[in-house]
């Protein structure tokens, strides 16, 4: 037998479907349906034109992602005249009403109600234009909490189901009664047996239903509700709320950039959530609602300008938040820093551009971003952002987030306000049990010290937003006994009331707890690795528009012409746009259905292909100016111009006639020429040697491979240290051993790598198919392995040595043709620490290498950039990447994630051909002095060479071999790297942006290759801050500034003058 109070819940439920939300509709006139069907995503006026045809309620349509259009016509019968009437319309999928031209209202699974007229006019026709998607709001996959009807229904070919189309006249005494009395009846439902609060309700609920009449005459319900409602509301009110905690309500809708569903959709996705809201904040005069991610905003700008200046008027009335301070809501683990940095130029420059004061950007939002890394701190208050607002952390599946609203440190020591909304849903409905969780687990982890918290609520991850009956739940919550009190309010006034309450704190002699570090969250491991060809395309792409924007502002600064600079700023602002759409958070993870990744292709190549010919226009223009200075312009001649893009003086090769040209000490961000005829220029003792069948040296490393194609031998060769680690035998274990591992994660299957995937491993073993030489002189050697890995797949690996390099670069292509299995690369090593250190964004971070703890043993999988290290005293090994972020460090053992290939949501994922390249590097134990993230930017950062036979001079400038156009150092214990050098946001300007990235700080200095005056420290929107005291002398063009450990410095520059 029920329990009485869980048997009445249930009583209750019943009541408000089957009684109270009927007699909200009071008269109904069906419409007559016709519908154009077109695969294509076309514009209301171009459909309005086509020839309908007539259909029926049930009628049944697709195939999935195709559109219908539907045309409603009939007349406001004499029942509804007067009447408050609605449209109520289901095509059992997303849909979007227009009136005149403008998108007015969207329809999805939660909503069917679209308000016409607040009287409505007898006689008038009725000529509706409703364009439905044959999708849902998560698109057209299915998940394991759905019915098996729903699976099957989506798996047909005409998924679509027309379910309704009519007038309907609402009675909205009889509606808010319905909500009131569902509200009440869902908080006792909610409320433990034992609390007196839910005898209350039970005893109140009861007494009104006795009093509605069921079966009374037609009216006599709306009089009913209208009667009793104070009633209804007394008993919500009861003696008010009953917790100190103040719950700030704010509508919301999380729109997924792409993830399920194509950009595309997304626009229409745009399109019929922000119509429901302007049309909630008609008919509610406290509803706020707040939306990040500027790329909407000017979708939904581009295509319908009147629903854009409908929104920009509640922009400007304060209940429309268009926040959140980026782009778009990026991926935090595979973007660089200053595509970071970039987020929030494109973002906040767009909203000031759009709505001025009335949209400041106060606090960064990412509700669902798979964790974040320790530079953020420091950037967002670089750009005057103090606040940081997540939800993802509380889906860590292992250890429990111990805080909700705490002091964030990063890398550098700054720190920012931040809060873990404890309702621990973004696409919340508000209930009853929902304000009580957030109020359960903001008493739990911080004792309720800042007794008050945000919750967002609506429909999300596919869009759609608040509804009505959601908005109600949040009125009613404001006098509510039994949950907080609820207020709704703009979310830069809620992080007021944050930072009030820490100044509370603080005069109390009491303050916040820190989190010092990185947001790891213990979940979505899998996002480091799946898709790989998008990754790979992410850092490629940084890196040339990176190159692009160096070599404009060094031709601008050189040639003492702004508009160089002005035109390439101009050029690229679409590229980085792009760039930054496709680092969204579902994008760059690899977690998105294949349709993405195939639009994503095109805009990659695009960005790429803009990238290579600004790269080009600079390159052909310093080769002009170089030749112009050496006087060689000859056509036979053989010798070329390289230029260093890294941050330090870097050894390689760049190709040249089909062969490789040894390039030695090219100055850093500067420029060398090398004649590719002539021999090489090598240190005694640096050249590259054949050694045995499978063995070669250099100056630092000596490598022997075994018969399988691993690295068997990796020894320094100063002093003979051996990197491997040795078996019980005393045997060296091989380095670079491939193992695949079954990869068939619980539920999440692209996102997740399972904590025990490691139990299912094979090690790639056996003789390698082929192992051979190619020997390009004494300047270069690679021991090329060529062998089958997995069941279907192979795999080359180019084992090269350079001469006067300190790196074995280990060039991969694979051909991947597996199904569920990860690839991974491992290094046993002979080094004994407990600690490992990573790169990542803007610096380097230290982590556990061995499992004492469940937080150590969640981090099997971590993210990085660009290399890891593990040293013990005088013994260290490296490993480099040019575009893997997955990685670990275990008892000894580096290990590097390949690929993936996951079957959901896109069945294709990482199939197919691959290239990258990994190295390794042993050094004396100090890893800062080995510059190891050097050699790791280097190898993100190669040398780029042009000839400079025929070269003609672009401009006036001459520049000779060795000249920087930038040149930045550090004394002491710091490094500075090169972030960007960019066409500055000021016109006839240039920004210099540095970061110190090894923790030491100290004394710095740029020297400039071509004339500035006016140079001053700014913040990231390039306005002058006292970010850092500098002193610039203009006679000699060297700028000196002190640096604190891992900070980031950014100089605006004016352009004066010419010269080399």
């Amino acid at each position: 037998m029920l329990p009485d109070l869980q048997y009445a819940a249930i009583r209750f439920e019943g009541f408000v479907s089957e009684v109270l939300l009927p007699a909200a509709f009071t008269a109904r006139e069906p419409l007559a349906v016709s519908v154009w069907q077109t695969p294509d995503r076309v514009a209301p006026g171009h459909a309005a034109t086509q020839s309908f045809r007539p259909v029926e309620l049930g009628w049944r349509w697709g195939p999935a992602w195709s559109t219908a259009w539907f045309r409603l016509q009939g007349e406001v019968p004499a029942s509804l005249a007067g009447r408050r009437v609605a449209l109520r319309f289901s095509s059992g999928s997303e849909a979007l009403l227009w009136r005149g031209g403008v998108p007015f209202h969207g329809f999805d699974p939660y909503r069917d109600l679209a308000f016409l007229w607040e009287r409505a006019p007898a006689g008038e026709a009725v000529d509706l234009l409703v364009e439905a998607a044959c999708n849902l709001p998560l698109g057209v996959s299915t998940f394991w909490w759905e019915s098996a009807e729903h699976h099957a229904r989506w798996r047909e070919a005409n998924p679509g189901r027309l379910e309704g189309a009519e007038l309907v006249a609402v009675d909205e005494a009889a509606w808010r009664f319905a909500q009131g009395f569902d509200t009440a009846r869902k908080l006792l439902a909610a409320l433990p047996a034992h609390e007196a609060r839910a005898h209350e309700l039970d005893r109140g609920l009861r007494a009104l239903m006795a009093r509605l009449p069921v079966q009374g005459a037609p009216g006599s319900m709306h009089a009913a509700c209208t009667s009793l409602f104070p009633e209804l509301a007394a008993l919500l009110m009861g003696r008010g709320p009953s917790t100190p905690v103040t719950c700030n309500a704010v509508g919301h809708a999380h729109i997924d950039t792409a993830w399920l569903w194509p950009i595309a959709e997304t626009k229409r996705k745009c399109l019929r959530t922000f119509a429901n809201v302007l049309r909630l904040q008609e008919r509610h005069p406290h509803f706020h609602f707040l939306c990040s991610q500027a790329q909407q905003y000017a979708w939904v700008e581009e295509s319908s300008p009147a629903l854009f200046a409908e929104i920009a008027a509640r922009v400007r009335e304060g209940r429309w938040e268009a926040a959140g301070a980026m782009w778009i809501e990026p991926d935090c683990t595979c973007p660089s820093g200053e595509s970071f940095v970039r987020q929030i130029l494109h973002g906040c420059e767009y909203w000031r551009s759009r709505f001025g004061a009335a949209a400041p950007q106060r606090f960064l939002y990412l509700p669902d971003t798979f964790g974040f890394p320790a530079c953020l701190p420091q950037v967002m208050a670089q750009a005057g952002i103090d606040t940081f607002i997540t939800n993802k952390m509380s889906w860590s599946e292992t250890n429990r987030f111990p805080n909700v609203t705490f002091l964030w440190r990063g890398l550098d020591g700054t720190e920012v306000l931040s809060h873990l909304t404890p309702g621990h849903n973004y696409n919340s409905a508000i209930e009853p049990k929902e304000f009580m969780h957030g109020v359960q687990v903001l008493v739990d982890l911080d004792g309720a010290r800042v007794p008050t918290y945000l919750q967002p609520y609506g429909f999300g991850d596919g869009g759609g937003g608040p509804t009505p009956e959601q908005v109600e739940r949040a009125n009613i919550g404001a006098r509510c006994e039994g949950l907080p009190r609820v207020e709704q309010k703009p979310v830069r006034d809620f992080c007021e009331e944050l930072h009030e309450a820490r100044r509370a704190l603080r005069r109390a002699g009491q303050d916040l707890r820190v989190w010092d570090g990185e947001l790891y969250l213990e979940l979505h491991r899998g996002t480091y690795t799946s898709q790989a060809w998008i990754k790979e395309a992410n850092r490629r792409c940084e890196g040339l528009l990176r190159l692009a924007e160096m070599l404009a502002c060094m031709r601008a600064g050189a040639e003492a012409d702004a508009a160089v600079a002005a035109e390439a700023r101009a050029a690229l602002d679409a590229p980085w746009k792009a760039l930054l759409l496709n680092q969204f958070h579902d994008i760059l993870p690899g977690s998105s259905i294949r349709e993405v990744y195939d639009d994503a292709r095109v805009q990659l190549d695009d960005v790429r292909r803009e990238a290579v010919r600004a790269v080009g226009r600079g390159m052909q223009w310093l080769a002009g100016a170089v030749a112009a200075a050496g006087g060689d312009r000859d056509a036979t001649s053989e010798r070329i111009a390289v230029f260093n893009p890294a941050s330090t003086a870097q050894t390689g090769t760049v190709a040249a006639d089909g062969g490789a040209v040894l390039c030695v000490e090219v100055p850093a961000l500067g420029v060398a020429v090398v004649d590719a005829a002539a021999d090489p220029s090598i240190a005694p003792g640096h050249e590259v040697r054949v050694t045995g069948a499978r063995a070669m040296r250099n100056g630092f490393l000596e490598v022997e491979l075994d018969e399988a194609g691993r690295v068997a031998v990796l020894r320094r060769v100063v002093d003979g240290a051996m990197a491997n680690a040795l078996d019980e035998h005393g045997a060296p274990l091989p380095m670079n051993q491939l193992v695949t591992y079954v990869d068939r994660p619980r539920r999440w299957e692209a996102w997740d790598i399972d904590r025990d995937y490691q139990e299912q491993a094979t090690r790639v073993m056996g003789p390698a198919d082929r192992i051979e030489f190619t020997v390009r002189g004494p300047a270069e050697a690679e021991l090329v392995v060529e062998r089958a890995v997995g069941r279907a797949s192979r795999i080359v690996q180019r084992h090269r040595l350079v001469a006067g390099s300190p790196r074995l670069d280990i060039v991969t292509d694979v051909e991947w043709n597996e199904e569920q299995v990860l690839l991974r690369a491992l290094f046993p090593c002979a080094v004994r620490a407990r600690r490992a250190t990573f790169g990542t964004q803007f610096g380097h971070v230290e982590r556990a290498a061995h499992d004492n703890t469940s937080w150590e043993r969640a981090q099997f999988e971590v993210p990085g950039h660009g290399w890891m290290d593990l040293s013990q005293p005088g013994l260290g090994v490296a490993v480099l990447d040019d575009g893997k972020f997955g990685r670990s460090a275990r008892h000894g053992t580096l290990g590097l994630s390949l690929l993936k290939a996951p079957n959901f949501p896109d069945p294709t994922a990482d199939r197919g051909r691959h290239r990258f390249t990994y190295s390794l590097m042993v050094h004396g134990g100090d890893w800062r002095a080995a510059g190891i993230d050097a050699q790791a930017e280097q190898l993100n950062h190669p040398l780029v060479g042009i000839e400079l036979r025929g070269a003609a001079p672009a401009g006036a400038a001459r520049v000779a071999p060795g000249w920087q156009g930038v040149g930045v150092r550090c004394d002491g214990a710091g490094h500075l790297e090169v972030s960007a050098l960019k066409p500055g946001e000021a016109p006839g300007t240039v920004a210099l942006r540095v970061v110190e990235v090894r923790g030491g700080g100290g004394s710095a200095e740029v020297r400039w290759g071509f004339p500035v005056r006016d140079v001053q420290a700014t913040d990231l929107f390039e306005e002058p801050r006292d970010v850092a005291a500098i002193e610039h002398d203009a006679a000699a063009g060297v700028t000196r500034f002190a640096v604190r450990p891992f900070g980031i410095v950014t100089l605006r520059a004016a352009l004066a003058g010419a010269g080399a």
